[in-house]
Formats: structure tokens, C-alpha cells, sequence
């Protein structure tokens, strides 16, 4: 290497063009854009955030839902500062700042106080030191209120029969979950080894929403598809 730059540099005194360095000097700016980005690319890759988005379901005037979390994960672990901010009044990430080793967990929060029914978009951004940055979209739906019923001379409930198909494999029972919001349940019913439930005391005229699990030694499977129905 000591002798092939030696002669390159006796060539240029003697030949007084400056045409013949240019190539060299395109391929140093190629190699070195090469090998940034690759160091960036390979940051990117150790760097990342789950889940990539939000969804919060809610009722009008009913309590808030549950808090969710994002967590940001690297693969070295060195010490680095993580900001977190979003965009909207009834959105909250926090921390805002903090420092992060090999992961940090955010907790996100919104606030249904006083808005109606209907979809709202945010976005939380986070990011890691000056050199990673993350979008992650945040959905909340708030359904309607739903109206209550007569109060003379007491409410009036029905039922819900569900059916659904067996899930293979050792299977101990079934869960069913009740809600008056889409996947916003407050009742969880308990069943056996069956595909056919019937759920009691629904209020008429008000709409429900339903889900099923099942369940073993093992654990819990993830829910099925929801479905809702309108009490009458």
C-alpha cells in the first residue's frame, strides 16, 4: 500500500492534472457514503418500538379505558436519552424523558372527558438520542351512550344465546366476554367444554359486545372475532 500511494503522488507532480485524481477521489466519497449508511441502517435495525399503534375503545361519559404501554428496545446497552411527546389535549405518553439502557417502557393515557361520540387521530413521537425517531398512531373510538331503558317499574333484561366453532387441540373451557363497547369488556362468563352459551341478564335495549377464548393448562387463546346484538 506504502508504494502504490508513492507513486501516485510522484505521477500528479509530474503531470500537473488534477483529471487524474478525481476518480480516486469518487471512489473515497462512495466508499465512505457507503459505510454511513450502513451504520445507520444497522442502528435502525437494533432500535425499535412495539407495538407500532394505538387503538383505545371507550363510552361516551363513562370512564376512561385502560392505560397501554409502548416499549422501546435496543440491542447495545449503553446509556441513551429518550424523549416522548404527542399531539393531541386528550393524549398522554409519559415519561416525556428518561434514560433508556437495553429498554424502556412508556405508558400511554387518554381522556374521554366531556368529548362525544366518534373517532379521534394522534400521533406520539418518540425518540432515541438525535438519530432514531418513531411515529406511532394513536386511535381512540368513543361509541354512543346508550339510552337507558324505561325505570318503571324496573329495567327489563333478556338474554344472548352465542354459538361458536370448537378450537382444536386439549381444550378445558371457554371464556366469554361481555361489553357495552367494542372490545371494552366488563364481564367475563366462565364456561365448560361446549360451542353454545347463553349470557343472562342484558339489558333490553341496549347493545352488546361479544368475544370468545379458550383455555387449558396452558394458558389462554388469543380473543375470536367480536360480535355485538341489540337486546330486545
Amino acid at each position: 500500500m506504502r508504494h502504490f500511494l508513492m507513486a501516485h503522488t510522484n505521477q500528479q507532480a509530474r503531470s500537473h492534472h488534477t483529471t487524474s485524481s478525481t476518480p480516486w477521489f469518487w471512489q473515497v466519497i462512495g466508499i465512505t457514503a457507503f459505510l454511513c449508511l450502513g451504520l445507520v441502517s444497522e442502528g435502525l435495525a437494533s432500535h425499535t418500538v412495539s407495538p407500532k399503534s394505538l387503538t383505545f375503545y371507550a363510552v361516551q361519559g363513562a370512564t376512561n379505558p385502560p392505560t397501554q404501554t409502548i416499549t422501546s428496545s435496543k440491542a447495545t446497552s449503553s446509556t441513551e436519552t429518550l424523549t416522548a411527546s404527542d399531539n393531541a389535549t386528550w393524549l398522554t405518553v409519559s415519561p416525556t424523558t428518561t434514560s433508556v439502557i437495553t429498554s424502556k417502557k412508556l405508558t400511554v393515557a387518554v381522556n374521554t372527558s366531556g368529548r362525544t361520540a366518534g373517532t379521534y387521530k394522534a400521533t406520539i413521537t418518540i425518540k432515541v438520542n438525535t438519530w432514531y425517531t418513531w411515529s406511532i398512531p394513536v386511535t381512540l373510538i368513543i361509541s354512543p351512550a346508550t339510552s337507558s331503558p324505561p325505570s318503571s317499574p324496573s329495567p327489563t333484561t333478556s338474554t344472548a344465546t352465542l354459538t361458536w366453532n370448537a378450537t382444536t387441540g386439549t381444550v378445558s373451557g371457554y371464556k366469554i366476554y361481555v361489553g357495552e363497547a367494542p372490545r371494552l369488556y366488563t364481564r367475563t362468563i366462565t364456561v365448560s367444554n361446549v360451542t353454545s352459551s347463553t349470557v343472562n341478564s342484558l339489558t333490553v335495549g341496549r347493545m352488546y359486545y361479544f368475544a370468545v377464548t379458550a383455555y387449558n393448562s396452558a394458558g389462554e387463546s388469543g380473543p375470536s372475532n367480536e360480535v355485538s346484538k341489540t337486546i330486545q
